[in-house]
């Protein structure tokens, strides 16, 4: 029985690149191969290589296993790091998508009313792991879509056929562009952008009120992570909205015009084939030589050559940034005045030194001073006071802070 490591299965990995390749890409999409392909691939590769591979080894390194149908299935592990290793991706139906949205509802209704700290940093460790999975499964999808989309403009092989391409055109916007813009739609309160939205507005004030110290760590690394997800989110949406639409749609046009101009040409000696009978050009009639849609749609398809499309340019909007204030100054400041009988009107008279819009996030962020380790808070009595900022108003108890003395 192999001893398996991380070093051992990624010495395998390089050992063998050129077959693992081989079989990834026989077994895709399922990641199932025939057993027959299996040990042909191996006995094609054992020609010409050392060491040697075996099922067996195959099986020992948990690359695959066997089916009861004898088919091999790769294993999951292996499947998603190969996919990353050669930019390969399956594409999966939106609606394994939409399951992401119902499990971070879910998981954000529960955090809220959470009142254990135990409980509540393990709900946001799980929302940070959705949002990883589901960041990474968009990137897949659109990655996946663009490659076979430009594969689709470009008449691969496999799409050389006009009734392929219309098909493959419009399976792709009914089945995938449409659910995931529906997905990542920001205007939809059930789309996962907007769950995104709501969970950054509640760990914005909780990553700096929260009980402890350990819980304001944790839900920063969650503001983080949801601030990342929103910016690549926009991104990979421009990519939907702005690349891969527009060109399905022309794709989708094209196939149409030039299937039924085909269709003519190859019919000519065959006008029985024809839909509508093709007045005799030479026979006075009433009606016209040219059918009347075919006509326009002709016309728009040759007008797309007359001219150059004019650029559009889209001005992006400059997020205006807040200014908050200096930690490292302020800490100055405060070390400079010994002790400090009320840490928090204190902060409250120096901001107001600086800014006369002293809002929420201004006090919290230089209120956080008091979790520096060198700096000593001491509660004397329960009584508060409320202070009045631009945008909330909030009671304050009165904390005594003096710098630590080292021993």
């Amino acid at each position: 029985m192999i001893k398996l490591s991380g070093k051992y299965i990624l010495k395998f990995l390089q050992n063998h690149y050129e077959f693992v390749q081989d079989a990834f890409n026989y077994s895709k999409p399922d990641f199932i191969i025939d057993s027959n392909i299996l040990e042909k691939l191996i006995e094609e590769y054992n020609i010409s290589n050392d060491p040697k591979i075996s099922v067996t080894k195959l099986i020992d390194v948990k690359f695959c296993r066997q089916l009861p149908t004898k088919d091999f299935k790769i294993n999951r592990s292996y499947a998603d790091f190969l996919q990353f290793l050669f930019d390969d991706f399956t594409l999966d139906l939106p609606q394994t998508l939409k399951e992401r949205y119902k499990t971070i509802f879910e998981l954000f209704t529960a955090l809220k009313t959470e009142p254990k700290a135990s409980k509540t940093i393990v709900l946001i460790q799980n929302i940070i792991n959705i949002i990883d999975v589901f960041l990474n499964d968009i990137h897949r999808q659109t990655q996946r879509l663009l490659s076979d989309t430009e594969s689709l403009k470009v008449n691969a092989d496999e799409y050389s056929d006009l009734s392929k391409r219309l098909e493959k055109a419009v399976f792709w916007i009914d089945e995938y562009i449409e659910p995931l813009n529906k997905i990542l739609e920001k205007g939809h309160p059930e789309s996962f952008y907007s769950a995104l939205v709501e969970i950054q507005k509640y760990t914005s004030e909780k990553q700096y009120i929260a009980d402890s110290f350990k819980l304001k760590r944790e839900y920063n690394k969650l503001y983080g992570s949801v601030v990342y997800a929103r910016a690549e989110l926009d991104h990979n949406l421009q990519k939907l909205t702005r690349e891969l639409r527009p060109l399905l749609d022309r794709i989708k046009s094209d196939s149409i015009i030039l299937s039924g101009f085909y269709h003519f040409v190859e019919n000519v000696d065959y006008p029985e084939n024809y839909i509508v009978p093709i007045p005799s050009p030479i026979k006075k009639t009433k009606g016209s030589t040219i059918f009347k849609e075919f006509y326009s749609e002709a016309e728009f398809f040759v007008d797309q050559f007359n001219y150059k499309t004019s650029a559009v340019y889209y001005e992006e909007q400059v997020e205006e940034l807040e200014w908050l204030p200096d930690s490292t100054y302020f800490k100055e400041q405060l070390l400079k005045e010994d002790k400090v009988e009320d840490f928090y009107l204190w902060c409250f008279d120096a901001l107001k030194k600086h800014t006369d819009e002293i809002t929420l996030s201004k006090y919290f962020s230089l209120t956080n001073l008091l979790l520096e380790e060198d700096l000593i808070a001491e509660y004397k009595t329960d009584e508060r006071i409320t202070i009045d900022l631009k945008d909330a108003s909030i009671k304050i108890p009165k904390v005594r802070v003096y710098e630590r003395v080292s021993k």
